[in-house]
């Protein structure tokens, strides 16, 4: 057997082996969706910037987070908010939550040391393609009391059930 035709050879049986792998792929089932899936970003950072807005000793009263797609603000007096909008993919329904901390780093937000866990802040159930907006506040900042140490917030968004 010269070499062309043990090439030929070994192309009619790759194509061969091709062949059935393409007709057992096509007589297989296909995969459902899961139901329960929990997807989530990666959290994006922002870093804290102080807000024209000073206390009776003349300290910064507020900071704000720019995320790009969401915006957050926190008071020394405790009060805080969020808000931004996410949009959902697929006609099935999906659940997003918002999550927040705060925390001490680097310029730039590297090297975080995060005050607490992410806490959910804000919840919307979304079908058909919709966007919604994902808002959260109150009078109760979990970190008031270390605001001169804050100089990072980060927020992440998770989703349940048909998630994309």
């Amino acid at each position: 057997m010269t070499f062309s035709q043990g090439a030929d050879k070994t192309c009619r049986t790759w194509h061969t082996h091709l062949a059935a792998i393409g007709l057992l792929a096509l007589g297989l089932p296909a995969l459902p969706v899961m139901a329960d899936s929990v997807a989530s970003t990666a959290g994006r950072t922002a870093v804290a910037r102080q807000a024209m807005e000073w206390d009776k000793q003349g300290k910064p009263a507020k900071l704000e987070f720019d995320f790009g797609d969401f915006k957050a603000w926190g008071r020394r007096d405790g009060s805080w908010n969020v808000e931004g909008q996410v949009q959902h993919r697929g006609l099935l329904c999906g659940t997003y939550t918002l999550l927040l901390r705060v925390g001490q780093g680097n310029p730039g937000c590297t090297n975080v040391q995060w005050f607490n866990e992410p806490r959910a802040v804000a919840s919307t159930r979304l079908c058909n393609n919709a966007t919604g907006t994902l808002s959260g506040g109150n009078l109760e900042f979990a970190n008031a009391d270390r605001f001169d140490e804050i100089t990072c917030a980060e927020r992440t968004i998770s989703c349940s059930d048909n998630c994309k």
